[in-house]
């Protein structure tokens, strides 16, 4: 655990390891997640909130508690790890977190902090820099309920609160006022992978995770209220 445990957490972050050759690589990669969660608003400013858990798993239970799917999520997770993972944290809602040292998709379902819910990590997609850890940062944000903000994405969505609109109508309800208040937000063309949809930041890490270096003001607002309610 990165952190110091918290009592009234606002998120459970539960890692597990697959297809790891060392236990090492593994705790390495932690602490890199760890330490960006620390350095990233608005979660640098929740870190006394934020519990980080490490599962240890062999082989045989790797093979044992997940599965490969043709389906999405791509990967089956054991109902009995996922009770058992529950029971742990007395029925408290968790985000579980698969680094799959092997794999080189990557994604989470889009859901709620307070719903149990899944993010795959493929590693071997990220080689330089912090791309691994900013990788984690965009899928997390699936999982805290914002949507993808990329024009060609893989997959087209469906649009919606907080940080993509299907019409400019929508799109100041979402944060037309922080746009009139000049907070960086604005209105640009395509997310969801429509063209025709809104964003309000040209690059965050919900559209080029890569190369943006923060959520941006609308995706910062909305994580910090829904971490803020979420005790």
């Amino acid at each position: 655990n990165s952190y110091q445990k918290s009592e009234k957490p606002c998120l459970n972050l539960v890692f597990c390891p697959r297809n790891y050759q060392k236990n090492s690589d593994f705790s390495d990669d932690l602490e890199k997640i760890g330490e960006k969660l620390k350095k990233i608003l608005p979660f640098s400013e929740f870190t006394d909130k934020i519990n980080l858990y490490k599962i240890n798993i062999t082989q045989e239970e790797e093979n044992k508690f997940f599965k490969d799917t043709q389906d999405f999520p791509p990967m089956v997770v054991r109902q009995d790890l996922l009770e058992n993972i529950g029971n742990f944290l007395k029925k408290s809602p968790y985000k579980l977190v698969i680094i799959d040292a092997k794999g080189g998709v990557s994604c989470a379902e889009l859901s709620e902090v307070p719903k149990v819910s899944l993010v795959i990590l493929g590693r071997s997609r990220y080689k330089a820099g912090d791309s691994f850890t900013k990788g984690f940062l965009h899928e997390l944000g699936h999982s805290l309920g914002l949507r993808d903000e990329c024009v060609n994405c893989f997959q087209v969505g469906e649009p919606g609160f907080p940080n993509c609109a299907r019409t400019k109508e929508d799109a100041l309800k979402y944060w037309g006022d922080l746009s009139a208040k000049g907070e960086g937000a604005n209105f640009f063309g395509g997310c969801c992978g429509n063209r025709n949809y809104i964003r309000g930041t040209i690059a965050s890490l919900m559209n080029d995770a890569e190369k943006a270096e923060s959520f941006g003001p609308i995706n910062e607002r909305y994580l910090k209220n829904v971490l803020s309610g979420a005790d």
